[in-house]
């Protein structure tokens, strides 16, 4: 029982640890973006690249990617980002679009030009674009 629980660990230490990237539709404008842009886009600062519309797709709250995502790119815990987004609240700004799974964040940006999602580098594949990538 003892050796299950630490096969577990190391599974989800292992999945945490792995390079994430952000991907978009490959006929959306961008490029490559630098983090700050990133958190300009995640926190509603830049919702316009030219004539494209923003979407940024968030995973659900309990997610590890999400949770390494927040921490390394918008330098926010879960506390400070609720905080964030009470007061952009009042400001008439939602939050990013969730999505429940990589495989619906990935369909998403497959479909609509302006989306951006964060993945893990192993789930790229020749209908996304990558524009960011995050190395730990």
């Amino acid at each position: 029982m003892l050796r299950i629980g630490w096969f577990i660990i190391a599974m989800i230490l292992s999945v945490s640890a792995e390079p994430f990237v952000l991907i978009t539709h490959p006929q959306n404008p961008i490029d490559t973006l630098t983090r700050s842009q990133v958190r300009m886009i995640y926190l509603k600062k830049r919702r316009f690249w030219n004539d494209t519309k923003l979407v940024a797709l968030n995973l659900p709250p309990n997610n590890m990617l999400r949770n390494t995502f927040e921490n390394k790119i918008l330098k926010m815990n879960a506390t400070q980002l609720d905080n964030y987004w009470v007061r952009a609240h009042y400001k008439g700004q939602r939050p990013p679009y969730r999505v429940e799974s990589l495989k619906s964040m990935l369909l998403f940006v497959k479909k609509v030009k302006g989306a951006i999602g964060y993945i893990p580098k192993s789930e790229v594949d020749s209908e996304v674009k990558v524009i960011y990538e995050e190395h730990l």
